[in-house]
């Protein structure tokens, strides 16, 4: 059995807890946010260059929409959104059942050296995924994703479509 949790680590268990079950709530249901990205303030790098969809491109909006309950919605908007959104709410939900209960549910370090193993390969799996993706965006069944105006996308967007006919 795990020792008890310290005070100090309770206290850090559900203040995560409520941060992540807050955060998604107020997510799904405040006016839409302006939603920081890792990359610059203007957005994704690679959309703004080439006005095509990494393989992250429409996560955002597809997070929101799941969370909204619009599945059909966040599922063409990008299927990563479901596993991302569910792995926030188990974070949120075993960090409050850990705080709660004051024993770890989990042994986090561990948890930390299985992400570091399998981390490349999640990394080629977000790679591979992001060429379907890519394709849909391009064929126009998810034609938001792009930016037409950008000529890269629009040339690539034309010629497939020529292609196809």
């Amino acid at each position: 059995m795990n020792p008890p949790l310290l005070r100090r680590q309770r206290q850090i268990r559900l203040s995560t807890a409520a941060l992540v079950l807050l955060g998604l709530t107020a997510f799904a249901f405040l006016p839409r946010l302006a939603v920081p990205t890792p990359t610059l303030p203007g957005g994704c790098v690679f959309h703004r260059v080439t006005g095509l969809p990494c393989a992250l491109c429409g996560g955002t909006r597809a997070a929101r929409a799941l969370l909204q309950g619009d599945v059909s919605r966040a599922w063409k908007l990008n299927p990563l959104a479901l596993p991302a959104v569910a792995a926030l709410l188990a974070l949120g939900v075993v960090c409050a059942w850990e705080g709660l209960r004051g024993r770890p549910l989990l042994d986090w370090p561990r948890q930390g050296e299985r992400l570091r193993i399998w981390a490349p390969f999640l990394v080629l799996g977000l790679l591979l995924w992001w060429f379907p993706h890519l394709w849909r965006a391009l064929r126009g069944t998810n034609s938001e994703l792009l930016d037409l105006k950008n000529p890269i996308a629009r040339t690539l967007h034309e010629g497939l479509r020529k292609a196809e006919k």
